[in-house]
């Protein structure tokens, strides 16, 4: 039997994959179940597709999470959950409910995400802000950041012009959410996931879900190089949930494995350090305040601290420091902090 192939028929499927979606919607699944879901995913395009089918209702239907039938229909999906198991006559149910009795596919089409328009928002050092853009996802900017959207008929298009930014996308596959920064795109239809721009360098922490990342240009060749028959094609990678990619330049790329709970502890606002350079810590305390902390020595910066922090306070922050006995501080004439080595 061919592997790539399912033999269930559509209905079936569909069903399946709606019962994954109210299990996973509930946060259920144990790590077992996890990975019986991404089996389940990869035997067949087909069902591929019906999830992705189902997941587009779904975040298309949550705008109708004020229609009373649509509440109804949604809670006995959910029930079915509580009682022990989904059953697919239930879900069946519902779905053919949600989709016929609020208008069938018609109504299915009027409520698909809407597309973005031209806005701007920004933070200044020091705050955090949540916006909500029409097609349903959510963006959360981190300090002294800048992001537009512009209005697209084919794609969803965001500028991360300075800072950072956690995109939490709704699903819409007609459409892939696209994050342009530091001369690359992050390409997403729905999920979640952190981007940074800092000097040029770009660094992506996908929470959950896939994205591609792509050069929005060719490496540079070096000056001796030959001409090429055909021009180098962009630099491109697919990022999968736990991972974090860093990019420096066009030719120096480098994805690993990453606790993203740690690399966005700032949404709960918090900044979290696991045994790293205090020069590297002290950086990133900076980006936070008008205020700064500069390192006496070089040595001090190599010392390697852990811990959490409130975002701001840099004074808090080196008083920590003192009193651990990491380094003293004297408070400068124009406001700034200088620490050095304790003795």
């Amino acid at each position: 039997m061919n592997s790539h192939l399912s033999s269930a028929p559509p209905d079936a499927l569909r069903e399946e994959a709606m019962a994954w979606r109210v299990r996973r919607e509930r946060g259920e699944l144990s790590q077992a179940e996890h990975d019986a879901f991404a089996a389940w995913l990869a035997r067949s395009p087909s069902h591929r597709d019906a999830y992705a089918g189902v997941e587009e209702f779904w975040t298309a239907a949550g705008q109708l999470d004020r229609h009373p039938r649509y509440a109804r229909i949604r809670e006995r999906a959910e029930a079915a959950v509580d009682r022990g198991r989904v059953t697919r006559r239930a879900l069946a149910a519902g779905f053919a409910a949600a989709v016929i009795g609020l208008g069938g596919a018609g109504l299915y089409f009027q409520i698909a995400p809407k597309p973005l328009a031209d806005q701007s928002f920004r933070t200044a050092v020091g705050q955090r802000a949540t916006v909500s853009l029409p097609d349903g996802s959510q963006v959360t900017l981190n300090t002294d950041t800048v992001v537009r959207t512009r209005a697209n008929d084919d794609r969803r298009l965001v500028y991360l012009d300075r800072g950072q930014a956690f995109f939490k996308v709704a699903h819409d596959r007609r459409h892939p959410f696209v994050v342009a920064a530091a001369g690359r795109t992050v390409t997403a239809l729905g999920t979640a996931f952190d981007v940074r721009v800092d000097h040029g360098e770009l660094k992506v922490v996908l929470v959950e879900g896939r994205v591609r990342v792509e050069a929005a240009r060719p490496p540079r060749a070096g000056k001796t190089a030959m001409p090429a028959a055909e021009p180098p094609k962009p630099m491109a990678t697919d990022m999968s949930a736990g991972s974090q990619l860093v990019a420096r330049d066009d030719t120096e790329w480098r994805l690993t494995p990453t606790n993203v709970d740690r690399e966005t502890s700032w949404l709960q606002g918090q900044l979290v350090f696991d045994d790293e350079p205090l020069g590297e810590v002290v950086d990133e305390v900076n980006r936070y305040s008008t205020r700064k902390i500069a390192i006496a020595d070089a040595d001090l910066a190599k010392r390697r601290v852990s811990g959490n922090f409130a975002p701001g306070d840099v004074h808090g922050f080196a008083m920590i420091l003192q009193a651990a006995g990491v380094a003293t501080l004297r408070e400068e004439p124009g406001g700034e902090i200088r620490i050095v080595a304790a003795k």
